[in-house]
């Protein structure tokens, strides 16, 4: 199982968005495919309930089995059991009780890749989404994962923003995983009709070479509003073709990356 975490210390980057469809990339492609929700705010597992109550054809979203919760990688338990959302996908859910995980010792927070682990023979891929700050939950993301790949907004706040993940990858890598890559920096919500854009992401090239992705994504309502199906599935119009094939090259970059 290779695991990937999407961070970035900044909000409304895009981290979710790109998990989603990450997913369903993996789908198309017959990979079996954990989520994990490290946010306390859940986003994503409201997302993988709604598609579950789709799969299902059922008119009231489920809730998270108990076993499922993401606040049990933080304990030295055998209950944990990822809930299933359709053949090939489950999930192991976002929970208020992952804000416990923000007070305990990073020695502890280090169980996190052990428990996670023991599911790998289960399946191909693991989707780590993890909160907009540096926190606890993202170490744990990064201490368990072999690649992360950072949305990354082309303004001077993301960009500093980058900075510190960086620094953050390089304690992680010092302290408790060696082996984690940095599978790329994808540019998000790009204008290329605002020099400020094409000036920043330019310099954002030249500082990190190869690690930012060829492929960048435009800011576009189709994407945004893709939260139960692909944005690539039946576009609608030239912009939605356009947010459909940005999206695509994107996630497939990155796979072809992971060798996957």
């Amino acid at each position: 199982m290779k695991v990937v975490e999407v961070a970035n210390q900044k909000g409304g980057v895009g981290k979710t968005t790109l998990t989603r469809h990450f997913l369903f990339h993996a789908v198309e492609k017959g990979l079996r495919v954990l989520v994990v929700d490290l946010d306390p705010q859940a986003n994503l597992t409201k997302t993988m309930l709604n598609l579950s109550m789709q799969q299902v054809g059922g008119s009231e979203m489920p809730s998270p089995v108990p076993a499922c919760g993401a606040h049990l990688l933080f304990q030295d338990t055998d209950a944990l059991d990822p809930m299933e959302i359709c053949e090939g996908v489950s999930l192991i859910a976002g929970t208020p009780e992952l804000t416990d995980a923000l007070t305990m010792p990073l020695d502890q927070v280090a169980n996190v890749p052990v428990l996670l682990r023991k599911l790998g023979h289960h399946f191909d891929i693991c989707l780590v989404d993890t909160p907009p700050t540096m926190s606890n939950l993202t170490f744990a993301g990064l201490m368990s994962a072999d690649y992360v790949v950072m949305p990354c907004d082309i303004d001077q706040d993301a960009t500093d923003g980058l900075t510190a993940l960086f620094h953050n990858i390089n304690v992680t890598r010092q302290h408790w995983n060696p082996g984690l890559q940095v599978l790329g920096v994808l540019p998000n919500k790009v204008n290329r009709r605002r020099n400020y854009d094409v000036n920043n992401l330019q310099a954002l090239r030249e500082q990190l070479g190869s690690v930012v992705l060829t492929s960048e994504l435009t800011e576009r309502s189709a994407t945004k509003l893709a939260k139960l199906h692909p944005v690539w599935k039946n576009p609608r119009g030239d912009s939605d073709r356009r947010a459909a094939a940005e999206m695509r090259a994107a996630c497939e970059e990155v796979f072809v990356r992971m060798g996957m």
